[in-house]
């Protein structure tokens, strides 16, 4: 999933070069052949994109090649221009999607039932759920004996998985930010008054103190 085609590095070198010579001596011909190459190549890597089996290899192609192409354009163009606004827009789109991915095999369940009571939250509806006492104490025992593990793999599988190191780092930040804020809904829905009898409340983790232990599983790029 690392792997580049060498015509989208050529084509960001390319751009790269017009949009110097574009904000330098603007021209209308210039800046339309930018828009139509711009459209081709994303049309091409999302073509590269789908010959990847599973949606997860999808996104890591992607997020590669839009990452190596920001970088390139980057070292001529304004961090304003509009093509390099297009690639980070298209970068941090499918880092937010691979950051769900990412997630959702070691913390779907849990991910899922927050999503679920959220909404009954808003209508007044939650007690729909205080017959799913058997399925929440298995979510936070669950979560209380396995979270290090899953943290570490996600950690592991983000360092092999992307070839900008610092583009690695970001996202596994934004996947245990995503986390610690599924959580702390977790806890919000187990602190309303249908689940004040629930006995697995007292296993749950402290929120301050998973913050501070997530910190320590932050990888180190």
């Amino acid at each position: 999933m690392c792997v580049f085609p060498q015509i989208t590095r050529r084509y960001a070198e390319f751009s790269s070069a017009i949009v110097s010579i574009n904000q330098t001596f603007p021209n209308e011909r210039t800046h339309t052949l930018l828009a139509q190459l711009q459209v081709e190549v994303e049309n091409f890597v999302l073509k590269m994109a789908a010959e990847f089996p599973s949606r997860r290899d999808q996104l890591i192609f992607l997020i590669n090649n839009y990452d190596m192409m920001l970088s390139v354009l980057m070292e001529r163009a304004a961090d304003d221009s509009k093509e390099v606004e297009g690639f980070q827009q298209l970068l941090l789109a499918r880092t937010q999607e691979f950051i769900e991915e990412l997630l959702s095999p070691p913390f779907g369940g849990m991910i899922s039932f927050v999503k679920e009571a959220e909404v009954l939250m808003e209508r007044g509806q939650l007690d729909r759920l205080k017959n799913d006492e058997a399925r929440i104490n298995q979510l936070v025992r669950g979560f209380s004996s396995s979270w290090k593990h899953s943290v570490e793999a996600m950690s592991q599988e983000v360092m092999r998985s992307f070839t900008n190191f610092k583009n690695g780092t970001s996202i596994i930040q934004g996947a245990l930010t995503q986390l610690i804020q599924y959580y702390h809904g977790f806890h919000k829905v187990l602190n309303q008054p249908a689940f004040r009898s629930l006995g697995a409340r007292s296993e749950l983790i402290n929120l301050h103190h998973l913050m501070v232990e997530v910190k320590k599983h932050k990888p180190n790029f």
